[in-house]
């Protein structure tokens, strides 16, 4: 077992699986800042810290959580199913009828079932994660004096990516600025990303804007402008902050912008939501959403703050 750096006397984890489903959420491993996510958990003050065991299924998307729960002795439970709103419905089911808490965070499951069985869900608007991009991508284009032909990397088969791309829509119409979408595949891992939107730029060398809904889809789009040599002619605007893609809108040669989320805010407050939960204390709102950050080429001050804030100097 390796850790994601939490205090190893709470609990360890295994990066190296591709999908990991715990009763405190759930990570994929190409996507390792969800480990920042479950760290954060950790974060909170160690007078407000309870033990809390933490069971690990083999990677399955259909499974989910049943077959941990046969083996559950938690008092406290936050579930974030990945694949399905609809297939752990009756797993959690089972959690509530033992009467454990669950609190959701990032995704959950349909809002009819998650607002019966679950205590709260800590989430990003994830319309918002694509709205303002798709503003500043707009009124890019209209100061230039262009039309966009855009090319979509998508991760639609996740509803919380289809909300992303609609909000990256709205947010260009918003603006007035005549735009077409060429081309528009799923592309979410930043190898398959990378071949898809390669292929994509070679058949479709008009496109003159990438948008990608998440981080291994926008990591993929800029390989995709190197690899089809369409630098100057194609640029990127995406999803999520990490070093790489920090450091790629800082160049400002191909990624233009980013919408960031806070993983680390987001685990945190699902900590905060399980302690109430296990306490029988009310919530304010069942949904609690925490902000986001859109991080520009212009943005050298606060990307650098960005940077050092995580070790990256």
């Amino acid at each position: 077992m390796t850790t994601c750096g939490a205090p190893s006397s709470i609990f360890e984890i295994d990066c190296a699986m591709s999908e990991l489903f715990l009763l405190l959420g759930v990570m994929d491993a190409t996507k390792l800042s969800f480990c920042d996510a479950i760290n954060s958990l950790f974060f909170l003050p160690i007078s407000e810290r309870l033990p809390i065991t933490v069971l690990v299924d083999p990677p399955s998307s259909e499974i989910g959580l049943a077959p941990t729960l046969s083996t559950v002795i938690s008092s406290l439970s936050t579930a974030s199913p990945v694949k399905s709103t609809e297939s752990s419905v009756a797993a959690v089911e089972r959690l509530a009828e033992a009467g454990v808490p669950v609190v959701c965070y990032n995704t959950c499951l349909n809002d009819e079932d998650a607002k019966r069985l679950a205590y709260a869900l800590v989430t990003t608007s994830q319309r918002e994660l694509g709205y303002p991009v798709g503003i500043i991508a707009g009124n890019w284009a209209i100061k230039a004096g262009i039309d966009l032909k855009i090319g979509i990397h998508n991760c639609n088969r996740y509803e919380a990516c289809q909300e992303r791309e609609d909000g990256f829509i709205d947010g260009l119409k918003s603006t007035g600025v005549n735009f077409e979408v060429v081309n528009n595949q799923e592309a979410f891992s930043n190898d398959v990303a990378t071949q898809v939107g390669t292929d994509m730029l070679i058949a479709n060398p008009e496109i003159n804007l990438m948008y990608a809904a998440n981080e291994g889809g926008t990591i993929g789009a800029v390989n995709a402008v190197l690899a089809a040599g369409q630098i100057g002619k194609t640029y990127v605007m995406g999803t999520d902050a990490t070093a790489e893609l920090m450091n790629f809108v800082s160049d400002g040669e191909i990624l233009l912008a980013v919408n960031s989320q806070f993983p680390r805010d987001m685990g945190a407050g699902a900590m905060r939501a399980a302690l109430k939960a296990v306490k029988g204390e009310a919530i304010d709102e069942y949904v609690q959403l925490t902000p986001t950050k859109v991080f520009t080429s212009i943005d050298k001050i606060a990307i650098d703050t960005w940077l050092s804030e995580r070790g990256y100097d």
